[in-house]
């Protein structure tokens, strides 16, 4: 039996490591210490829906640092700031519904929105997929819809694509966080939609040479690092504030951490 042809897949950039674990050393130093420090902040579940949405968001956020993390160490920043909007939106969304629990339905509910026209398009272009689906599976999906419709239709009929009645933008600007959203959310939603602004923040950024800057490179490494950990400290604040009052120091010590790392 002839031997099996040995692959070589290289996933990671380990001569790169050392040029952000210089330049970034005292946020990569953090970072090792946060896992005693997640635990600990996620460590107690709830029976409230609120409060556990709002954990499994800030959880989801905090999950995220490592994934920023491993982008960021082998120079892979612009893919990295994708991640980091996605946290951004977690968090802010946390610090919305802290504020505005009477919305908490509305959020939730949205499900149902998302199921229906998932369920439309099977219907329209995957008939067979609909086969896998029980009827009562199908039925119990349609009701829910039929249930919630109303709050999401405005006086046209129309039904809304989003989940608050507010658009992002407004909803930053209430917690004022309009700034962000004005500079990071702005930049990293063209580089997620590729247009002409995203294609060019990924430019290279040497004289003459018209192409895309790929990895390893620095660029918005720390961009991309920062913001993630900001927006950690901020949906631990928020998840802390809303559904956690005993972990106040602990949410206190992470932005602590956030400062610290980033003050110079």
């Amino acid at each position: 039996m002839s031997a099996q042809p040995q692959v070589q897949v290289q996933t990671s950039f380990p001569d790169f490591w050392r040029v952000i674990l210089q330049k970034h050393k005292k946020f990569v130093a953090l970072v090792q210490t946060l896992g005693p420090m997640i635990d600990d902040l996620f460590c107690q579940g709830h029976s409230e829906p609120l409060h556990k949405v709002c954990r499994y968001l800030a959880k989801m956020v905090a999950n995220s640092v490592g994934a920023v993390l491993v982008l960021g160490m082998n120079g892979y920043g612009n893919d990295a700031l994708k991640i980091a909007r996605s946290m951004f939106e977690a968090a802010v969304t946390i610090a919305y519904l802290r504020r505005h629990p009477a919305e908490f339905d509305d959020y939730r509910d949205f499900h149902f929105l998302v199921a229906k026209r998932r369920y439309r398009y099977m219907e329209k272009y995957s008939p067979q997929s609909l086969s896998k689906l029980t009827a009562e599976a199908i039925a119990s999906s349609n009701s829910g819809y039929d249930k919630v419709r109303s709050r999401y239709t405005n006086k046209k009929g129309k039904v809304r694509g989003r989940w608050s009645k507010k658009d992002f933008s407004a909803i930053c600007a209430e917690l004022g966080l309009q700034e962000l959203y004005l500079t990071f959310y702005e930049l990293t939603s063209h580089i997620i939609h590729a247009d002409i602004s995203g294609m060019m923040a990924q430019a290279d950024p040497e004289m003459g040479v018209l192409d895309v800057d790929i990895a390893p490179s620095e660029a918005n490494v720390e961009m991309a690092l920062r913001s993630a950990h900001c927006y950690f400290a901020l949906a631990a604040r928020e998840y802390v504030a809303m559904a956690r009052p005993d972990k106040q120091q602990l949410a206190e010590q992470i932005e602590r951490d956030f400062v610290a790392a980033w003050k110079d």
